[in-house]
């Protein structure tokens, strides 16, 4: 039987002790988006819970026999519930780019509807499936409506909204607050550094971020990530080192 407090205290141990105690990063899997058994559970309580609060504020229709509506709700939460996911149909990409069309502005433009009038809405449409040609279609006014409601967002949820001088419409009172304060016209283009060229920026440029402080000859590479530690656990390794000095893991 192993002895693992001698072992962990052993100038070896402490590699034994991040490779079991999860201080090395485990990425998701590519294909892992969220877990369904916690999914489940947590659309099962939303959902019972939706219904208890219908129920409180007499929006129910009930028949007169069969159980109560606590009574359902029991029975129901103490079953496992099953959450279906599917891959995307036509992709991530495709699915990303659909739903990214919702995130700055609604379901639809005011200039796509062409005419209101004796309870139909006539608007414009791309058709993908005739390789996104430009058509018309005309519905009831219920009907677009119904479909309209389907893209409001959930309560708490809100849309990107730009405010102030930023907002679409406030262009021209941005260009004019740039010409007062003797800018030009066109909005400054933020250069995306990555982080060699943002230490770089600042050490100079006979400095290599990448080379090993301590020998100033090898290079240093990017081998692995490391995730957030609680924290403990930084606290029991800065008070260990004190007895445990690194150089005895790492010698020079």
């Amino acid at each position: 039987m192993v002895d693992f407090s001698r072992l962990i205290f052993s100038p070896g141990g402490w590699f034994l002790f991040y490779k079991i105690h999860g201080y090395r990063w485990q990425p998701a899997k590519p294909d892992f988006l969220f877990p369904v058994k916690l999914l489940s559970k947590d659309f099962r309580n939303a959902f019972c819970s939706g219904v208890r609060k219908l129920s409180l504020n007499k929006k129910l229709k009930l028949r007169s026999e069969g159980p109560s509506i606590e009574t359902t709700i029991q029975s129901a939460l103490s079953k496992n519930w099953e959450v279906f996911i599917q891959p995307p149909i036509c992709g991530p990409d495709r699915l990303l780019d659909y739903l990214g069309r919702y995130i700055h502005r609604i379901a639809i433009s005011n200039h796509r509807i062409i005419d209101v009038s004796k309870g139909q809405v006539s608007f414009q449409y791309l058709d993908n499936r005739s390789g996104g040609a430009r058509k018309t279609r005309t519905v009831s006014a219920v009907d677009f409506i119904g479909s309209f409601l389907m893209h409001v967002l959930p309560n708490r949820f809100a849309r990107v909204r730009h405010f102030g001088l930023h907002h679409p419409s406030c262009r021209p009172k941005l260009i004019q607050a740039r010409k007062l304060l003797g800018l030009s016209d066109s909005l400054p283009v933020f250069l995306k550094l990555t982080l060699i060229d943002w230490l770089k920026s600042f050490l100079g440029p006979d400095e290599d971020p990448n080379r090993c402080p301590r020998c100033h000859i090898g290079v240093m590479l990017p081998i692995r990530d490391f995730g957030p530690l609680p924290s403990w656990q930084p606290k029991l390794l800065s008070f260990f080192s004190l007895f445990f000095p690194w150089k005895l893991f790492f010698p020079t």
